[in-house]
């Protein structure tokens, strides 16, 4: 370089909400319930530093090996599905039983409700979204694909789990593409349109988050 030559380096970067933010199932952490019971793989948590008891949204995969009790959230809103295992039986506060398995709906409970759980033919996995009341609404949604399927989102937050099968492909309308395996994860922040493919039958769950207005 000559002297008084000056050159100047531009670095191009993606911003973190324009990227498809892949969260890899072997990176998520594992944390204790709250109950001591036992443990959790923490999907997602925001804000990022917070606590099991200041969390505004929550995603996670727990590995359920005994009965026992849920660990209880005051002010948290749930949702419940299986991933993988027989069944779930419930006890809720109610004097109801709901029988839980991989081909029921979510299933839809306040988290200061105490309930308790039983197993009915060995070990389960299950996936829990967690939101604030009052601070942010979910919609969770579980479907099998085999072929092409579109997603829209003008969602805050946007969450699709490749819940069972081998590979998801999942492509951006701005061209952007990525491949999911078991239980891995796209986080999308961006309002733009989504195409999910697969040429086996896989199973998928969409979590959306929207943060609800102060007003």
């Amino acid at each position: 370089m000559h002297a008084g030559d000056h050159r100047w380096i531009i670095a191009f970067f993606t911003p973190p909400e324009l990227a498809m933010q892949i969260l890899p199932a072997r990176d998520y952490p594992a944390t204790p319930w709250k109950n001591g019971g036992g443990i959790t793989r923490q999907v997602l948590i925001s804000p990022p530093d917070a606590t099991l008891d200041n969390f505004d949204y929550r995603i996670s995969i727990a590995s359920v090996a005994s009965d026992g009790d849920f660990s209880r959230f005051p002010g948290i809103d749930r949702q419940l599905l299986l991933l993988q295992g027989a069944a779930l039986l419930l006890q809720r506060e109610d004097g109801s039983e709901v029988r839980l398995d991989a081909f029921s709906l979510p299933l839809a409970f306040a988290g200061e409700e105490n309930i308790s759980s039983r197993l009915t033919e060995g070990p389960v996995t299950d996936f829990n979204v967690m939101t604030r009341r009052g601070r942010y609404l979910q919609q969770v949604e579980d479907f099998t694909l085999n072929g092409e399927r579109q997603l829209q989102s003008d969602d805050e937050i946007l969450l699709v789990l490749l819940a069972a099968g081998t590979e998801l492909e999942i492509s951006r309308e701005d061209g952007r593409s990525c491949r999911l395996q078991p239980q891995d994860a796209l986080l999308q922040q961006l309002a733009i349109g989504l195409t999910l493919r697969s040429s086996t039958a896989v199973r998928v769950i969409v979590v959306r988050l929207n943060r609800l207005s102060a007003g």
